[in-house]
């Protein structure tokens, strides 16, 4: 019985993490009530203060939950590209244009908590932990390959920072609606090419 409740609460939280990502990609951090989250939610008023200490708890829990998100799709792509460092470069890379993460609500909401990582250190200590570990992944593919391919003359370190830097632009411009995630994604095999012409 105790675990069928506890089961019963964990999708409750899950529920309520869920709604609040919905509500923040609509409103933003600082526009986003209790009220647009149980509403989202579709539970009565009192509803988040049974699950969470605040409203705070609550957002830093909905990036908790979009940061986890990710790092799991790219741990995923990277370990089911076994050993090969081509193949490992283009799943790191690729990850951050899975469906299940590179759309608008997303993409959102990663804008949202980012803008405001100066005023919460929280954020920003979640925020830069999870581009931390995504960026050297993508540093330790680049090194990889270029040492396996012998590319001497690449900077392994300056093209994984640029794969990092050019993921989030196009990630503001499938938001902002000027390219398509189809459209990203020609442009990073595009840019991956041109560095490790031999490769793709």
């Amino acid at each position: 019985m105790k675990v069928a409740r506890k089961a019963v609460r964990d999708i409750r939280r899950e529920q309520l993490i869920e709604a609040a990502i919905r509500a923040i990609s609509q409103h933003g951090i600082g526009e986003t009530t209790i009220a647009d989250v149980v509403k989202e939610a579709g539970m009565a008023n009192g509803a988040v203060n049974q699950y969470f200490a605040s409203k705070d708890v609550l957002l830093l829990e909905a990036l908790r939950a979009v940061t986890g998100e990710f790092r799991e799709i790219w741990h995923q792509a990277r370990d089911k590209a076994g050993e090969d460092p081509a193949a490992v470069l283009e799943a790191v890379a690729m990850a951050q244009f899975h469906t299940k993460v590179c759309r608008h609500e997303r993409i959102s909401v990663w804008v949202a908590y980012w803008s405001e990582t100066r005023f919460r250190p929280k954020y920003m200590e979640v925020c830069t932990e999870s581009d931390a570990e995504y960026g050297e992944a993508l540093m330790m593919a680049c090194r990889g390959l270029a040492q396996s391919g012998r590319y001497k003359a690449l900077d392994s370190e300056k093209a994984g920072q640029f794969l990092l830097a050019a993921g989030d632009g196009l990630w503001v411009n499938i938001m902002l609606g000027l390219i398509t995630r189809e459209r990203a994604v020609d442009l990073m095999r595009a840019h991956l090419k041109s560095v490790f012409p031999r490769h793709y």
